[in-house]
Parts: structure tokens; C-alpha cells; sequence
């Protein structure tokens, strides 16, 4: 069977290109000041990733930003997704999908907020490279 030159060098690109990771941004949500955004849906796993920057590159007022998570059918708090002072770039993996909102708490800075959809492979390399939580630390028994 003979598959001829362009037949070979696609079956090599197939057999020697690794797999990409698959994102599909859902929803990108971008202001000023503080709001509520609207509801959402995505299937788990996915990213949540933050920007901020100052108003101006001179503004001496102190720029903070703070993004909370929750859950949109049961109007329920999941978790902070985001604390930071001044220019700032973040990520975070979340677990769970379903429906949801966020809340946002800008202050003198301009933000943006993107969901991303992920495939479990990426999701596993990020669970990876996450920092592990510290071990307790024994109590001694005095």
C-alpha cells in the first residue's frame, strides 16, 4: 500500500505533535469600580483569570482589587477568587461547574475578568504545579 510523500509526512505530524490543551473562553467581564456581573455557565474544570491595572500610570490613589465567587441558582458565597494591590495579573482553577456570578470590589483600577473552559489534561498540570498545603504541625504533648 503505498500512501505516497504528503501521506507520510501527516502521519508523522500525528504520531510526533502532542496533544494542545483545549480553552474556550465562556465569558470575559471588564470595568471600573465595583459591580455584580452577570450569571454564567461552565462545565468544570475552568480558569478563572484577573487583570488590574491603575486608572492612570501616575495615580497616587492606592488601586486594590477584590473578586469574589458565587454560585448564581443558590445565591450562595464559593470563594475568593482574587486579592491584590496595584498593577496585577492572577489565575485560579475551579473545580466545580454549574451557574455563576461574580462579585467585584475595584478600587481606583480597571479590571478584567475572563472564564475559561479546560480540559482535564491541563487542568491535571495545573493541579501539579500547585503549591502543596504544609503539614500540621504536631502538637508535643507537654
Amino acid at each position: 500500500m503505498k500512501f505516497g510523500i504528503p501521506g507520510l509526512i501527516t502521519a508523522m505530524l500525528f504520531c510526533t505533535t502532542p496533544l494542545m490543551a483545549t480553552e474556550v473562553v465562556v465569558r470575559e467581564f471588564r470595568g471600573l469600580g465595583q459591580t455584580e456581573t452577570e450569571a454564567f455557565y461552565v462545565l468544570s474544570p475552568w480558569l478563572v483569570e484577573w487583570w488590574s491595572r491603575p486608572q492612570t500610570p501616575i495615580d497616587h490613589k492606592p488601586a486594590h482589587l477584590e473578586v469574589y465567587l458565587y454560585d448564581a441558582s443558590k445565591n450562595e458565597f464559593v470563594g475568593r477568587v482574587a486579592e491584590h494591590a496595584g498593577v496585577g495579573h492572577g489565575e485560579m482553577l475551579i473545580e466545580q461547574g454549574g451557574r455563576f456570578r461574580f462579585r467585584v470590589h475595584g478600587q481606583a483600577t480597571h479590571w478584567e475578568l475572563k472564564v475559561i473552559k479546560i480540559d482535564e489534561e491541563f487542568a491535571e498540570r495545573l493541579r501539579e504545579t500547585r503549591p502543596k498545603p504544609a503539614e500540621p504541625r504536631h502538637r508535643l504533648g507537654w
